[in-house]
């Protein structure tokens, strides 16, 4: 199984914090990283095929990366038109990593262990995690599910016909790698998809015919790191949960 982090993007909504380093090397608590609680969560899941998508800050990125070569087979992807393009172009630029099984995983997302093992053991092609929560609201990537299946996955869904969140977290197996490549290679053709989030591809998959499935995890067991109070309120959960110590003492 190899792990491929989208990290290329320049974090504007936490400046001035990200002004002078990138959102992955961000302090989350007590001097982790939040690219280090990745790499200690997927290494926990016996994951060590990394595929690092960067751009922005990208030498400081490569730099800690270093600090883990001896535990992970590292490969760097880079996105020189991280400025002017979404994740779409950033996911589309790592292709020629998508062989076998792999996972997608957003670079602002800090996530439990248990959140991967469960997603490894799903058998189809392309699977979401995904959780449900309360409410939602404009800034969230909401899903709707039907059956089992998402149907829809877009900030754009009205909250009130939401019934999930994608966490930014998707697996691909099977046929899954050749159908999102191929839907990659089309949608970057056309100009207009150059600002688009990469789970528009996924929409688009959905509007062809393939089945998307998910994982629903608990909205406890993972965050997402976009704004400032996103960050204090994880640097919180860390400090109250022990969170470092827990990662740092685990094989």
């Amino acid at each position: 199984m190899k792990a491929i982090i989208i990290a290329a993007g320049t974090g504007t909504r936490l400046y001035p914090i990200t002004k002078d380093i990138p959102k992955s090397l961000v302090d989350v608590g007590q001097g982790l990283t939040l690219l280090e609680t990745q790499l200690h969560s997927l290494k926990e899941c016996g994951i060590k095929d990394i595929v690092m998508i960067i751009g922005y800050r990208a030498d400081q990125i490569e730099s800690k990366l270093n600090d883990y070569r001896s535990d992970f087979n590292i490969e760097i992807v880079y996105n020189p038109f991280f400025e002017s393009s979404n994740n779409l172009m950033s996911v589309w630029m790592a292709r020629h990593c998508f062989s076998d099984e792999f996972i997608t995983i957003n670079g602002d997302d800090i996530f439990d262990a248990s959140i991967i093992r469960e997603l490894i053991k799903s058998p189809h092609p392309i699977t979401m995690v995904t959780d449900v929560k309360d409410q939602y609201d404009d800034d969230d990537m909401k899903i709707i599910s039907v059956d089992g299946l998402v149907k829809r996955v877009s900030k754009k869904v009205p909250v009130e016909e939401a019934n999930g969140e994608s966490v930014g977290i998707i697996k691909f197996c099977g046929s899954g790698p050749k159908i999102y490549t191929d839907m990659l290679e089309s949608m970057v053709r056309d100009p207009e998809n150059l600002n688009v989030f990469y789970l528009k591809a996924i929409q688009n998959i959905i509007n062809a015919g393939h089945e998307v499935h998910f994982s629903q995890c608990d909205p406890n067991d993972w965050g997402e790191i976009d704004f400032h109070p996103d960050l204090e309120m994880i640097r919180a959960y860390v400090s109250q949960t022990n969170l470092v110590e827990r990662i740092l003492d685990k094989p």
